[in-house]
């Protein structure tokens, strides 16, 4: 059923913190886990068409393209379609095939995907994301995840969406950094009566899959990477030169600074959000200068409105704050098994042979599977899901 329009004051209460918390989320048992259902107001979808017809664009130099930042042409391309074409109905309806719930840990009511395998054989799959990404990066490995044909390896797959990320509550307090967000999927996987789990994770999410892999050690079969140097505390990734970061890693220098000032500016134009988050799909993607090449304007577009319809880019952004502020911890080597799947945008795999990245990984896990792949890029399971998936496949019959 369709959500009804929301007063004034729901509406401002909506552009100020996202979609209100569901009915369950008042309830004292907050260890309940209650099932959930993607379903935006009718007003929310209305304000951000007034917000899209209204949008003023900048100028830009003659030739400019992408050096300089988001194509205006391609920008103002996209959000004409955003305005009269992307239809968020049936996006919605495509991410309410999958089952989702909510549960409460430590005070904040999380949001995930939860899909069982109909095979008793299934290992549970914890599946984490990163920044810009959402849930929906793994919509199209779920199912052949959960009910492969052929007779392949078969799993239940979870993916939570972090503290301040999507339809998960956003974090009141400071100190929400990896270290700490991986007591959370640890404590998930156990209400979840997983006694024993893979880890998947790729940017943040392969930050917070490594604490995971250390703090239930005894739980975890493998930890599986999207490059195994993950994000790194510095803003200078390990072996990057430094114009290379200059060129590419400006954002993680603001967001790591003044969060809260970008922040105005991105929860209030659609069209900022946009730019700021198609930029990183076009610079971290396998591709010859098209982002279509790699993703649907429907798939950028579907990202972009998980982060528009719950207010939470800022407090998604808020991670790097966290993390480059946090009190150093030991990083003692990980000790499960490990797979490093190294796609083309890596920056390992740009500034480092194979064996040199393979070499330095070596010092920090128990690399059982190593694979340099041909293609895909930033987000494999949306760009190269076949890789991906074979990948993942390949790693976990090894250890389950």
């Amino acid at each position: 059923m369709r959500q009804p329009a929301l007063a004034p004051a729901a509406l401002a209460a909506f552009l100020i913190g996202g979609l209100a918390p569901p009915v369950h989320a008042q309830q004292p048992d907050g260890a309940a886990v209650a099932p959930f259902t993607i379903d935006v107001p009718d007003a929310v979808l209305a304000d951000l068409q007034e917000r899209l017809r209204a949008a003023r664009f900048p100028d830009e130099l003659r030739s400019a393209d992408w050096d300089y930042g988001v194509s205006l042409p391609y920008l103002r391309e996209l959000v004409e379609y955003w305005r009269d074409g992307f239809d968020w109905r049936t996006q919605e309806a495509r991410l309410n095939r999958f089952d989702q719930f909510t549960t409460n840990i430590d005070g904040l009511d999380i949001h995930f995907i939860h899909q069982r395998s109909p095979r008793a054989d299934a290992l549970p799959l914890l599946v984490l994301n990163g920044w810009p990404s959402s849930i929906d990066e793994y919509y199209k490995v779920i199912d052949a995840l959960a009910e492969p044909a052929g007779g392949a390896d078969a799993f239940h797959v979870v993916i939570p969406a972090m503290p301040g990320y999507g339809f998960s509550d956003k974090p009141r307090e400071a100190g929400f950094d990896t270290y700490r967000m991986a007591d959370f999927w640890v404590t998930l996987m156990a209400r979840l009566g997983y006694t024993r789990y893979g880890v998947h994770g790729s940017d943040w999410g392969a930050a917070v899959a490594r604490w995971v892999a250390r703090k239930d050690t005894d739980r975890v079969a493998g930890l599986h990477l999207v490059g195994c140097e993950g994000v790194l505390r510095s803003a200078v990734p390990l072996g990057r030169p430094a114009d290379m970061v200059a060129d590419g890693f400006g954002y993680v220098e603001i967001q790591s600074t003044r969060t809260q000032t970008l922040g105005y500016g991105l929860h209030d134009s659609p069209v900022g959000l946009a730019a700021w988050i198609v930029e990183k799909y076009h610079g971290w993607s396998d591709h010859q200068g098209n982002v279509e090449q790699a993703y649907t304007k429907d798939e950028l577009l579907t990202n972009i409105m998980l982060y528009w319809v719950t207010g939470s880019i800022t407090s998604a952004s808020r991670l790097y704050y966290e993390n480059r502020h946090a009190p150093q911890r030991p990083t003692e080597s990980i000790t499960v098994p490990t797979g490093c799947a190294g796609f083309v945008e890596r920056y390992d795999q740009r500034t480092r042979s194979g064996q040199e990245a393979r070499q330095a990984a070596e010092q920090r896990y128990d690399i059982v599977r190593w694979t340099d792949m041909p293609r895909g890029g930033h987000f494999p399971a949306l760009e190269a899901p076949d890789l991906w998936l074979d990948d993942v496949r390949a790693f976990f019959a090894d250890v389950r």
